[in-house]
């Protein structure tokens, strides 16, 4: 891998756990969109999936994976950071206390939906991926995202809704709205597979090195 796509590696990922983030803060703003109530978060978080599926075509699978267990860890780590902040003493008045505690303290069946729902979404993605890439080649890469994206967002919300509330009564409501929303946006974000370049083999042949192989002198060497 060059330089250049290193760099572009480096912010595609960036841009992964940053949307992951954005989607997330952004579930606090309800909007109407197309005829559905949904909130702010079906704007941000389909981006992820074409994210992931750049991340995939720059570096290959094995990263892609990493990528969003990374990104799983992190969205964790933050929002056990706001329930610690959410528990001590502001500088406000109380009214103004309890409403933050209220907005950063998360609920945890909720939370733990949302990363169940996610990780397994975007490894089912990543699989998805990369069967049309063994089909196809470098040909029809739209596909490749149009395809993973249709599959695994809708995954993703179901698991969500079944995890967070069981199946309920006006489940499928929940869902369809949703769903269409962000299959909009997932399908708004196609062109930017194109921005990136295909990976080269150096990352198929560094998947198979594992931390326990001993250093080659001679293969050092030729290099």
């Amino acid at each position: 891998m060059s330089i250049r796509n290193l760099h572009i590696l480096i912010l595609v990922s960036v841009a992964y756990v940053a949307a992951q983030l954005v989607a997330d803060i952004s579930s606090l703003r309800d909007l109407a969109l197309f005829g559905f109530g949904v909130s702010a978060f079906s704007i941000a978080y389909p981006l992820t999936f074409t994210l992931r599926d750049m991340a995939h075509k720059l570096a290959g699978p094995h990263v892609a994976r990493t990528l969003i267990f990374a990104a799983a860890a992190i969205y964790l780590i933050v929002q056990a950071f706001f329930a610690i902040i959410a528990g001590m003493t502001p500088e406000m008045t109380p009214d103004e206390s309890v409403a933050l505690g209220k907005l950063l303290s998360p609920e945890w069946r909720f939370l733990l939906a949302a990363v169940v729902a996610s990780v397994v979404s975007q490894l089912v993605d990543t699989e998805i991926y990369a069967r049309w890439l063994d089909r196809f080649g470098g040909e029809r890469q739209w596909g490749r995202v149009l395809v993973s994206n249709a599959i695994s967002i809708p995954l993703d919300r179901i698991l969500f809704l079944l995890i967070a509330l069981g199946a309920t009564e006006g489940i499928a409501e929940a869902f369809i709205g949703t769903t269409i929303v962000r299959l909009v946006f997932g399908i708004v974000s196609i062109p930017g597979i194109y921005l990136v370049e295909e990976h080269s083999q150096d990352w198929a042949k560094m998947s198979g090195i594992t931390h326990s192989d001993p250093p080659s002198f001679s293969h050092a060497k030729n290099h």
